[in-house]
């Protein structure tokens, strides 16, 4: 329970500095490559973390998954923001959170690593959790200035869907089928040095073309979003494990888990007024935990 709340506190905190990002103006990209260079710093401090500058670790049955992963990361991490400054907040939002569907029914479907049998009420509680993250992302539209196509502002969102969904289905295959627990942070630094050279290479392409050039802010905007997306997917990977690998259990309550604890940070650190629909929401995701845990619930009240 305790990696599920650290991990579900970790991945909120992106989000957050992700709100920030846009009041200080900051080079969404420039800091996303800053970031990967800082987890990869703060992997080091750990130890086994060093093995990951080893040639040995690419003979490890995960490191090819480790790579692909991070390659995703930082394209989603990309996507994401470009998804918020072209189409909307909302849409970036509800297509990542949404994209639980794909893992949990990788986990049923594929993995078949369930640890119970599944009721009509978990069920329900899986679509209540969908229509639960929509309605506690939506937003009043706002008359921005984005110029974006239809096919545009449909194609991004998507891409983010299945992006989150094939990454959290890897995270979780290889957790089952290729990863020691304690190669967790072996695995999660050389899926963070992959995304901050594939960051590198693209950023340096940019400069060396005459397309940007490196802003100071960067550095510290990217060290403060580096340090908890580290920790995000340590304890991501150590709870899935705590979980016996049941994604289809675990990642609609650490989703909703994130939803719940970013309405709250938006309402105490942003100020930000919740409409009747994301109340409605709420609600509704706390009701979808209910339904998909009611099981482990009933068996610790007896």
């Amino acid at each position: 329970m305790l990696y599920l709340l650290l991990s579900v506190l970790f991945s909120a905190s992106l989000i957050f500095i992700f709100k920030l990002y846009q009041t200080y103006n900051v080079h969404t990209f420039q800091a996303i490559v800053v970031n990967y260079l800082t987890c990869v710093l703060v992997g080091l401090c750990f130890p086994g973390g060093t093995g990951v500058l080893q040639p040995q670790i690419f003979s490890q049955p995960w490191a090819y998954f480790a790579m692909a992963l991070g390659t995703i990361f930082i394209a989603t991490f990309y996507l994401m923001a470009l998804t918020t400054q072209r189409v909307g907040v909302t849409a970036a939002s509800v297509a990542a959170k949404i994209s639980l569907v794909i893992p949990v029914l990788f986990s049923l479907l594929v993995l078949q690593t369930s640890l119970k049998e599944y009721t009509w009420l978990n069920y329900l509680g899986m679509a209540a959790a969908l229509v639960a993250i929509m309605l506690s992302s939506i937003r009043p539209r706002q008359n921005g200035k984005e110029h974006t196509s239809v096919a545009m502002a449909i194609l991004l969102p998507l891409i983010i869907f299945l992006n989150s969904g094939i990454a959290d289905s890897l995270i979780n295959y290889t957790n089952q089928y290729h990863l020691q627990a304690h190669q967790a942070s072996q695995f999660t630094m050389l899926t963070f040095a992959t995304s901050a050279a594939v960051g590198l290479l693209v950023l340096l392409y940019q400069m060396l073309a005459g397309k940007t050039r490196f802003r100071r802010r960067s550095l510290t905007a990217g060290l403060v979003l580096g340090v908890p997306n580290y920790f995000s997917i340590f304890f991501l990977i150590n709870a899935l494990a705590a979980f016996n690998n049941d994604g289809a259990f675990f990642y609609p309550i650490n989703n909703i888990g994130i939803i719940l604890t970013g309405a709250v940070g938006a309402v105490v650190l942003f100020k930000e007024k919740l409409s009747r629909l994301n109340l409605l929401g709420i609600g509704l995701a706390v009701l979808a935990l209910v339904l998909i845990s009611y099981q482990e619930i009933l068996a610790n009240l007896t």
